[in-house]
Formats: C-alpha cells, sequence, structure tokens
C-alpha cells in the first residue's frame, strides 16, 4: 500500500547486544515493501571505525541522525533502524533474563519527524536475539555518559566457540511486524501530538510482543519500557 506512495518508519526492537535484527531489512534481501531501496539506520560512530565502515557500508547502512532520517523521508524512501539504541544495551542484565527492557519513554524525536512528513511508523520485534553473544561491559553513570558522548557502549563480547569479538551462536531469529500506524502530516508539531503517537506506538509495539511471545518461546518473559 505505502512501498510506492511514501516512506515507511520501520522502528525495530530489542536494540539488543547487536542489533543483528534489522539486516532483516537490508536490501539484498528483499523481504518487505520497499526493500529494493531500504536502508539500516546505525549509530553514526561506526562509519568512523576502520572495517566496521565498510562492513556496515556494503550491507546499505547508513547513519542515523536528523539529516540521513530527513533526507529519507523526503526521498519517499523507506528505511528502518532501533529507537533504543546504545542506551538500551546499557540496560541489559544477565542477571534478569526474563526481563526485556526498552528504552523508549524518552525516544520521541522520530515521532516529530514522522509528523513533520506524514510518514507511517510500522512496529517491529525480533524474538531470540538474546543469546546471540555472551557480553560484559562495566557498569555506572560514567560508562553511561560516556556512552552517549560516542555513539557505542565500550564492551568485550564472544559468540560461537568463545572467541571474543567472533560468530554469533547459531539462532533461529523471528522478526514480526505491525500494522502500519498512520500519521498526519502536521505543518506545526505540536507536543501533545508527539506524546499521542508515541504512546500509540509503544501500545502497539506491546501488543506486537504478546501476540507473539508463547509461539516464540517467550512465554515467561516481561516486556518493560524504561
Amino acid at each position: 500500500k505505502y512501498s510506492e506512495e511514501k516512506a515507511i518508519i520501520y522502528a525495530f526492537s530489542p536494540h539488543d547486544m547487536l542489533p543483528f535484527g534489522v539486516f532483516a531489512f537490508n536490501p539484498i534481501l528483499n523481504r518487505v515493501p520497499g526493500g529494493s531501496t531500504m536502508h539500516c539506520l546505525m549509530t553514526s560512530a561506526i562509519f568512523n571505525i576502520p572495517f566496521l565502515k565498510h562492513v556496515y557500508t556494503w550491507v546499505k547502512a547508513k547513519p542515523v541522525d536528523k539529516k540521513t532520517f530527513m533526507g529519507r523521508l523526503h526521498k519517499n524512501k523507506s528505511f528502518t533502524f532501533c529507537p533504543g539504541g546504545v542506551q538500551e544495551v546499557i540496560l541489559l542484565d544477565p542477571q534478569k533474563p526474563d526481563d526485556l527492557v526498552l528504552f523508549l519513554q524518552n525516544r520521541k524525536g522520530f515521532i516529530k519527524l514522522a509528523l513533520s512528513t506524514g510518514s507511517p511508523i510500522v512496529p517491529v520485534f525480533g524474538f531470540n536475539l538474546d543469546g546471540t553473544f555472551g557480553y560484559w561491559f562495566p557498569k555506572g553513570a560514567l560508562i553511561e555518559k560516556l556512552s552517549r558522548m560516542i555513539g557505542f557502549l565500550p564492551m568485550i563480547y564472544w559468540g560461537r566457540f568463545g572467541i571474543p569479538f567472533g560468530i554469533p551462536h547459531p539462532k533461529k531469529l523471528t522478526i514480526v511486524v505491525g500494522s502500519p500506524i498512520d500519521v498526519p502530516k502536521m505543518d506545526e508539531v505540536t507536543k501533545e501530538k508527539i506524546d499521542e503517537y508515541h504512546q500509540l506506538f509503544v501500545d502497539e509495539l506491546i501488543k506486537l510482543f504478546e501476540r507473539h511471545k508463547h509461539s516464540e518461546g517467550y512465554g515467561n518473559k516481561r516486556l518493560k519500557i524504561a
């Protein structure tokens, strides 16, 4: 319905340790409407790191900043991104494996941009991302502040065979895509409208999770919005 009319914002959760799930929208796979021109928007920090910059550029990733956001929307080019970002990684707690914490309460910038362009928002949830890697990172206010400054969380992670920074443990990932949330185009975006559509997005994302959690073995998991 929308693929030829306007850009779609696919808002993917959870970020988890590494946001592998967004690559289900990679144009190479072309699995979703408008997928042939789809891009994944990632933290701009990775585009300053040798090797990673080339890897993410090869898989059609772009920096997740306002300029790229608006450029894609004005060109009617759909994209996916993780609204929880690096702050969501900080909330990971291996001591509470049944808690899935999404950092969304104050993530409203993408709602404002959607309202300014009238772009539909689609909630997306990825199951079984947890456990693809083991990880360790320091805790505390200082590391949180540093992570916000540099755009990623300094950490050590390991995958299959215990190899640091290696390949992930093999897991079957399930990506569920919700219905589009139609957003009106507003010349003057108000705080009330931002809050209204942000809450609608959060509610639809929770419904999407609850609808599929039992079939994906997540019956004991609790989704929390932080």
